[in-house]
């Protein structure tokens, strides 16, 4: 994953991309517009002139002053809404899932619009002069006009803006896009054609020298292949010891190198801390553990006693399903980078086996007092168990439903609720015999 990747991944995802794009369209737009009006030549005698550009220079002015300002409130307005919904939605859901309202396009668009709508009134009505400025008038009609339609426009934004943030907070939408990363991140860590300069291995490496972290934070992405370009120029072996998504301290070892000496070098320590980004908050963009815990912290907090909603949780429960299984239709990712077959890069991945186990792992202590999350979690077993290629998950699914159903007998429910999940277990089991037949 190179360093150019992530930077523009982390642009294009901030809140702030889309509307500075905006803003500076606006500037060229206005320039462009005012440019083209100085070379038109206006029959003002002509009654289409009148009827269509006709405003005058004051009635010009008074309406982009007021264009100029209703725009900057309205996109004052619908930055309040944004933040309004983005602290129900930490409250209700989860503050992890904040990032992906910032994130999100529509939200970005629409304050980009408005506030560029603003400048573009501004930037032209800087331009109208009358006889009484510098004794020559100038109105750019045009630039006046699309103004008129740029507010039209933005109208109509502000009414589907309203739609779409009311929309935004739905549990499907927040589901929807929970899953949606969660597959993305799968599918640039656990690639369908893996690069054929990153293989698995099962060396095991000893002694060596670390080098620190150097900042205190979350490990937040690696650039595989730039560290490869620094272990070759520095003639050393070397192995990332945190895992993208581990929480690191300054003093704590970040790679080991082979031979010891090369760790020395200050020069090569700090190349390499130049390779990953250590940062506050963890990132989707490489962490499938992080992408996979938003989506189950939906599922947790519902089946929370504040505010016990198992319906959300099996809507959870089906979405990360999408994720999991497309981890186990593939090969287990690499986890040793080469170069002319010298292994120069080892690092840690995320298990196929963490993978399938954190759904079990983290519902199930909360999931007893809902027979429909129970057997919500039995399919996924099931879903899992089809998707995959690997036996050894297939054995681990058949283990965690065996402790899902003995976890929830020992709680002794009432005979109907455990006869359902009996029944349950029995359809699941018939279906994966005649599978494998």
């Amino acid at each position: 994953m190179t360093r150019l990747s992530s930077w523009w991944y982390r642009t294009r995802e901030s809140f702030w991309f889309v509307p500075l794009i905006c803003l500076v369209s606006a500037l060229v737009l206005a320039q462009g517009m005012v440019t083209l009006d100085r070379a038109i030549p206006y029959d003002l005698s002509s009654p289409w002139f009148a009827w269509v550009y006709g405003v005058g220079i004051d009635g010009s002015r008074a309406m982009l002053g007021a264009i100029g300002t209703s725009m900057l409130a309205v996109a004052a307005t619908a930055f309040s809404i944004t933040i309004s919904v983005v602290v129900t939605a930490s409250a209700t859901y989860g503050p992890r899932l904040v990032g992906n309202f910032m994130a999100d396009r529509g939200n970005q668009i629409v304050l980009g619009v408005l506030v560029a709508t603003f400048v573009y009134a501004l930037m032209v009505l800087r331009t109208i002069r009358s006889e009484a400025d510098d004794q020559m008038s100038f109105v750019p009609h045009l630039a006046v006009n699309l103004a008129v339609l740029m507010a039209v426009a933005d109208a109509v934004l502000l009414v589907w803006f309203i739609h779409h943030i009311a929309a935004s907070v739905r549990v499907e939408t927040l589901a929807h896009g929970v899953r949606t990363n969660l597959r993305s991140v799968v599918e640039r860590m656990h690639p369908q054609e893996a690069p054929e300069d990153v293989v698995e291995s099962n060396a095991l490496l000893s002694g060596g020298q670390v080098v620190d972290a150097g900042s205190v934070g979350y490990l937040v992405e690696v650039d595989f292949h730039r560290l490869r370009t620094v272990a070759r120029e520095a003639d050393a072996v070397l192995k990332v010891i945190p895992r993208v998504g581990d929480h690191i301290l300054a003093s704590e070892p970040l790679v080991r190198l082979w031979p010891s000496a090369a760790a020395d070098d200050e020069d090569t320590a700090e190349k390499l801390r130049d390779c990953v980004r250590i940062g506050d908050s963890r990132s989707v963009f490489q962490d499938v553990r992080f992408a996979e815990q938003q989506v189950l912290e939906l599922a947790v907090r519902a089946l929370s006693p504040g505010t016990n909603d198992p319906y959300t949780a099996v809507n959870a429960i089906e979405e990360v399903a999408a994720g999991v299984a497309l981890a186990v239709s593939r090969a287990r990712p690499g986890n040793t980078i080469l170069d002319e077959q010298t292994a120069w890069v080892h690092f840690g991945t995320v298990s196929l086996e963490e993978i399938v186990d954190m759904p079990f792992d983290q519902i199930r202590p909360y999931a007893m007092d809902h027979v429909m999350v129970v057997t919500a979690l039995m399919d996924l077993a099931s879903r899992v168990r089809r998707a995959s290629v690997h036996p050894e998950i297939d054995e681990r699914m058949n283990k965690q439903v065996e402790v899902l159903v003995a976890t929830f007998r020992a709680t002794e429910p009432p005979p109907h609720d455990m006869a359902r999940v009996e029944e349950h277990l029995a359809l699941s089991s018939g279906a994966a015999v005649t599978e494998a037949r």
